[in-house]
């Protein structure tokens, strides 16, 4: 396509692209701000909520422009090219950025360095790592981390990360012990992989490769795999590459690679009945699969279980008690709250049973969505959405970077509820801002369903209203 309207498009993502810059820009000049030596309450909070928002806004734009491109066929190479470097350099500039508001990493950093040095960091409890009852390399890794051990949240918790993590974690203190930069650099290697392998599905599904923008200038990625360096940018390569292979008709390396994404966060389990559901004919490699995944998991299992469980269990502590930045799940809680004991079930923890619920109908639905045989490559992908969105909605944590566990899915099936996390999660920092003001339950009262209901409605109207529905079609490059 040629002349005016080829120019306009053309414009248009050079307005994105210098919008999406230069919020990255603000980043890197005000992040800051929000370093170790400020208090939450003298931090610009709510004005870095607001500059999130408008990226969002800006991101918006992105699903029109790549359905009006793909549709005017202008998703030549040179245009695929140009978003790949934008992305790229969006990334990178995350990397001269203070992490805002978040302190997993420091996590990341001590348990690299325990597991590097040969050590169980199932064993460590942060807090305890410089007593005398340590083992004196422990110690001795206490004192190299300085004041990355201080900063390590809830130090009282031994690790909740499985082997898969850790192994992720030492490779970036083998690179540079204890240095952020040293694992935003391993996490940037799994990010390109996991673009790579956007690129290969898009290609099996038939959509153009130009969807995989949607994931690639994503401001809710860059915030939570480069500023924050969360670890879903080591798991959602290996959860695409497992429907790849699956794509592929390779069961077998496809359970394995399953097994190794379960070794990085556990939830991808969720997956499996999928990934070997053509294996019901073939039963001897069925038998197989499992076997080799079951190793996998007693493997990834065997430290943990080492350890032991008890109240510094971070597993423990995760199954029991977190329930973060969810509106659904604290109003599903006080409903089971008010009708237990009417029903005789006083001594029942209401908080358990909506766990169990949730982690029973989503084991239903992997199930469920696996029944039926799978019609290519399309079917596999929609498939694995379908599963993972419900997670994503239903999850009693809802953390930002949670949003990501879907956002690599975005590519095949922009469901604009979906979409529009990127205008409506970063409310979630404003909890920041009136937690320091003692005013919280603001947040859980009201500002959290203002990020969530707008992600249901949509959904529902995508649902039931045509003109929105078409958004989700599965005729290729027709969304």
């Amino acid at each position: 396509m040629n002349g005016p309207a080829h120019r306009k498009l053309l414009a248009a993502w050079g307005a994105v692209a210098a919008g999406l810059l230069a919020m990255a820009g603000l980043l890197v000049g005000q992040s800051h701000r929000f370093g170790y030596d400020h208090r939450v309450i003298d931090m610009p909070v709510l004005a870095f909520a607001g500059a999130a928002i408008l990226a969002g806004v800006i991101f918006l734009a992105l699903v029109w422009l790549v359905r009006e491109s793909v549709a005017r066929r202008a998703d030549g190479r040179l245009l695929i090219g140009f978003v790949v470097v934008v992305g790229m350099i969006l990334r990178l500039m995350m990397f001269a950025t203070e992490p805002v508001l978040e302190d997993d990493y420091q996590r990341y950093l001590w348990d690299g360095a325990v597991t590097a040095n040969g050590l169980n960091p199932y064993a460590v409890v942060p807090a305890d790592a410089q007593s005398s009852r340590q083992a004196p390399e422990i110690v001795a890794l206490a004192t190299k981390a300085g004041p990355v051990l201080r900063r390590v949240n809830h130090p009282d918790l031994r690790t909740i990360y499985p082997p898969v993590a850790q192994l992720a974690f030492a490779t970036a203190y083998q690179v540079a012990p204890f240095q952020l930069q040293a694992w935003r650099a391993v996490c940037l290697l799994f990010d390109v992989a996991t673009l790579g392998l956007i690129f290969l599905l898009l290609g099996e599904v038939g959509r153009s490769l130009l969807w995989a923008t949607l994931y690639w200038w994503n401001p809710l990625v860059l915030k939570e795999l480069f500023n924050s360096a969360h670890t879903e940018a080591v798991l959602m390569p290996l959860v695409l590459g497992a429907i790849y292979l699956a794509v592929r008709h390779r069961q077998l390396a496809s359970t394995v690679v399953l097994a190794l994404a379960v070794g990085v966060k556990i939830w991808p389990a969720l997956l499996l009945p999928l990934v070997i559901r053509p294996l019901l004919a073939k039963p001897w490699r069925l038998a197989l699969a499992l076997i080799l995944f079951l190793l996998l998991m007693v493997l990834w299992t065997l430290p943990v279980v080492l350890a032991g469980f008890d109240q510094t269990s971070g597993f423990v502590a995760y199954a029991e008690r977190w329930k973060t930045n969810s509106a659904l799940f604290p109003a599903l809680e006080g409903l089971a709250e008010a009708v237990l004991p009417a029903v005789g079930l006083d001594d029942l923890a209401p908080g358990r049973l909506v766990r169990g619920m949730i982690a029973v109908g989503l084991a239903g639905l992997a199930l469920a969505v696996a029944v039926k045989p799978m019609d290519g490559a399309r079917d596999i992908v929609c498939r694995a959405a379908v599963i993972v969105g419900a997670l994503v909605l239903f999850s009693p944590a809802q953390f930002p970077w949670y949003s990501i566990w879907f956002l690599v899915f975005l590519p095949f099936y922009p469901l604009l509820g979906f979409v529009v996390l990127a205008v409506t999660l970063p409310l979630y920092y404003t909890a920041f801002h009136l937690m320091a003001r003692d005013q919280f339950d603001l947040y859980k009262d009201g500002i959290v369903w203002m990020i969530w209901l707008p992600v249901w409605g949509l959904l529902l109207m995508e649902l039931v209203w045509p003109n929105l529905r078409q958004w989700a079609r599965r005729a290729p490059d027709t969304i």
